[in-house]
């Protein structure tokens, strides 16, 4: 019996790369022998024709299943929804903008059946502005840095996991998923393969510069507490801090003569850096108490309001609605 290995494609207001994308996986997935392939279609509730398109798909095609939420719930909770839909024995997340080489699929499934769990892609190049490379080759290598070897740099999310790992993820409730760290995190046996990341054709990228800062804040704090152990190491340095100012105001007093108002200096001084401090420090202790408001209120991680071509939902989805495939395609 064929195994199967689920394809994990997440979209949003992708209608101008559907079409081409499905009909490379089809073309790499074909010349695969000896498995079976399903695509999983999660779309971040679309504003362009992207869902009408994913239905034709369904329509035509068994092994093509679509999921649609009911509102845009961010990239990470997509694909984790799209791993825990998954029947696979396997599953690969690629981006709809096929920037990342669908023809590794054989090397991942390669590396997969010599024993490894989890197989990521290692980007060697990609074609985009060089401080920004640069950028992100310094945020991979301080979040390994900071919550261990097991991240592997320069690794996206471009990936292959093994259904154990799913089944991990099904049991795991996260409000707020960093899916790169989480997934290294739970591999037994990781590795990774190097390759040169394509130029996007089709569409816009979905993460302009500030929704990559979002998510690289989200990456540290998910995975490091050294904000907190920050604030705590300034935090005992503070009176060590005002103990220098006073020295500096006394002994400039003393020894140079010099003029200063009465607790002028010293008052602004310590003003200026107490309101400072309590700024950076709220700021830190907001981000970590709001992640542990949104855990404890145990909240659905996606609200699936459309589902095509499914059986059945996994654990770890909920509210959901299973439809005919051709419920929402074009007439």
């Amino acid at each position: 019996m064929s195994k199967l290995i689920s394809i994990i494609i997440p979209v949003y207001n992708e209608e101008d790369n559907i079409e081409r994308t499905f009909a490379e996986l089809q073309r790499v997935t074909g010349a695969i022998e000896g498995y079976d392939f399903e695509f999983i279609f999660t779309d971040n509730r679309s504003t362009d024709g992207t869902f009408a398109k994913l239905a034709v798909l369904a329509r035509d095609h068994a092994n093509v299943r679509v999921a649609r939420f009911a509102r845009n719930f961010g990239f990470h909770k997509s694909v984790l929804t799209g791993y825990r839909l998954a029947n696979g024995d396997a599953a690969i997340q690629v981006d709809a903008d096929l920037q990342d080489p669908p023809s590794l699929f054989v090397d991942f499934i390669r590396k997969w059946e010599e024993g490894h769990d989890v197989v990521v892609g290692i980007r060697r190049k990609r074609i985009e502005h060089g401080l920004l490379v640069q950028g992100r080759k310094m945020y991979y290598r301080l979040l390994a840095k900071l919550d261990g070897p097991h991240l592997i740099a320069d690794a996206g999310d471009f990936r292959l996991i093994d259904k154990s790992v799913i089944e991990a993820l099904r049991r795991i409730n996260d409000a707020h998923p960093y899916l790169r760290g989480l997934i290294s995190s739970l591999a037994r046996n990781q590795t990774g393969i190097v390759y040169d990341r394509n130029e996007r054709l089709h569409g816009q990228s979905k993460f302009p510069i500030g929704n990559l800062i979002r998510m690289g804040t989200e990456g540290i704090i998910a995975h490091s507490r050294l904000p907190l152990n920050f604030a705590f190491y300034i935090g005992m340095l503070t009176p060590l801090l005002a103990l220098v100012c006073i020295l500096f105001f006394t002994i400039s007093r003393l020894v140079w003569s010099a003029e200063w108002p009465p607790g002028l200096a010293i008052t602004l001084v310590l003003i200026l850096a107490s309101i400072g401090l309590n700024g950076l420090f709220m700021g830190i202790l907001g981000a970590y108490i709001g992640r542990i408001y949104d855990q404890v209120r145990q909240r659905p991680t996606t609200i699936v309001a459309d589902m095509l071509n499914f059986d059945g939902v996994p654990e770890g989805v909920e509210d959901h609605s299973i439809l005919p495939p051709d419920r929402h395609a074009p007439r």
